[in-house]
């Protein structure tokens, strides 16, 4: 995980900067949404940025459906309501390649043919196999009240995957290390 741990990007002129936690409080807070939209305004929003065609959670892959459960069982945002699997509420989609869907397509860590995203009702949990798009959606989807002004582990977990998408953005090599390594010189 990236939480906490500091984000070293090279610039042009060679220099190692720390992109480290207060850094990207100051760089991107702002754009963290202070409260939970629900699944349904989310696929809504998906839906005005491609155009989707609503698929079975059967039709993704068994082995990436399979990760996508065991996920969504494990993630922080069923750390509360901690339902099984078979209580869970899957929406599954699979994005139209076409020029309204181009950008997503042309990301360079797109390997796979085909772009799918599940959201989980009950948890509001997202998924993608495209990064770009699901760091939007997690943009879009914010954060509660109370874990924007303690910066949760959600909090921080979003402003981490906004740090990592700002770095691809702009050509800014990365490494991730951990909080230890950062304490000491080379």
């Amino acid at each position: 995980m990236v939480i906490g741990y500091l984000l070293h990007s090279l610039v042009n002129r060679g220099e190692l900067i720390h992109m480290n936690y207060n850094e990207q409080i100051r760089m991107f807070k702002k754009k963290i949404s202070v409260g939970v939209k629900k699944t349904s305004e989310l696929i809504n929003i998906f839906k005005a940025k491609a155009d989707i065609k609503e698929i079975l959670l059967n039709d993704i892959p068994g082995y990436t459906k399979n990760s996508i459960i065991y996920n969504v069982k494990h993630s922080m945002l069923n750390e509360y309501l901690q339902l099984n699997p078979n209580e869970m509420i899957f929406f599954a989609f699979l994005m139209i390649k076409n020029q309204k869907s181009e950008k997503y397509f042309c990301d360079k860590y797109q390997f796979e043919k085909f772009i799918y995203v599940v959201f989980e009702e009950h948890t509001g949990y997202v998924w993608s196999n495209n990064n770009r798009l699901f760091v939007e959606l997690e943009l879009e989807r914010g954060v509660s009240q109370q874990e924007f002004y303690t910066e949760g582990i959600l909090f921080r977990s979003l402003l981490s995957h906004i740090a990592i998408l700002y770095c691809d953005d702009n050509n800014i090599p990365m490494t991730v290390t951990s909080p230890e390594q950062a304490f000491y010189k080379d």
